[in-house]
């Protein structure tokens, strides 16, 4: 009876033990660093400083002034529709979620269907317009991105380096912060690829719409 007990008490043990272990939190020198690698810190700093001073109204304007473009002249619709119909539908066909080649389709139907010229540049206002509010999106994202990040790396530090009131310096608030700052991190690196990738879905777009290199545009 003895050793069967004896037999029991050993297994137990060896459960606790397993369980003690998968549960167990990374110790403070197992943490990988949260700082971003030469080549990271560099295409964070062009993105941020991309983003410096960045609006939607600063946006549409330096792409109205670079491409020729000016806001459509409302009165050649009689009904002042263009803002909620030709407007709308422009947006609807070159959302982030289309591909390069999706969105081009999406347009060259709706430039298909115009019967009046005049309204081809309104085509391409509305095109810059709407990119142009996904990059002030985009840069408002990554900029809160980066300060989370630096925040929840910051306190992360601070709570390794025992720099805070003792109550915080536990290991629940180290796992806390280092998997809040990893997981900015991560957030702002993915803002980054995507301002790229809509930037190249614009070029995209606008070299291949060949309509818009015509002389009336």
């Amino acid at each position: 009876m003895k050793d069967m007990q004896s037999r029991y008490f050993s297994f137990f043990l060896l459960i606790i033990f397993f369980f003690f272990n998968s549960n167990k939190s990374f110790s403070e020198d197992e943490f990988p660093s949260l700082d971003l690698n030469k080549d990271q810190n560099k295409i964070v700093q062009n993105a941020l400083t991309s983003c410096k001073d960045v609006n939607f109204e600063n946006l549409l304007n330096s792409r109205k002034e670079k491409l020729g473009v000016s806001e459509p002249d409302k009165t050649i619709n009689k009904k002042k529709q263009l803002d909620n119909s030709l407007g709308i539908e422009v947006s609807r066909s070159i959302e982030t979620i289309y591909t390069p080649k999706q969105s081009l389709d999406n347009v060259n139907k709706i430039l298909s269907s115009i019967k009046d010229d005049r309204l081809y540049p309104a085509i391409k206002y509305y095109i810059i317009k709407d990119f142009a509010f996904y990059e002030s999106g985009l840069c408002k994202s990554l900029k809160s991105h980066f300060d989370t990040y630096k925040v929840y790396k910051e306190f992360y530090l601070k709570t390794k380096n025992k720099e805070l009131d003792p109550i915080y310096e536990n290991e629940n608030n180290l796992n806390f912060f280092y998997k809040n700052s990893s997981a900015a991190r991560k957030r702002l690196l993915l803002a980054i690829q995507s301002k790229k990738r809509l930037l190249e879905k614009e070029q995209f777009l606008l070299k291949n719409l060949r309509i818009f290199a015509e002389t009336y545009i």
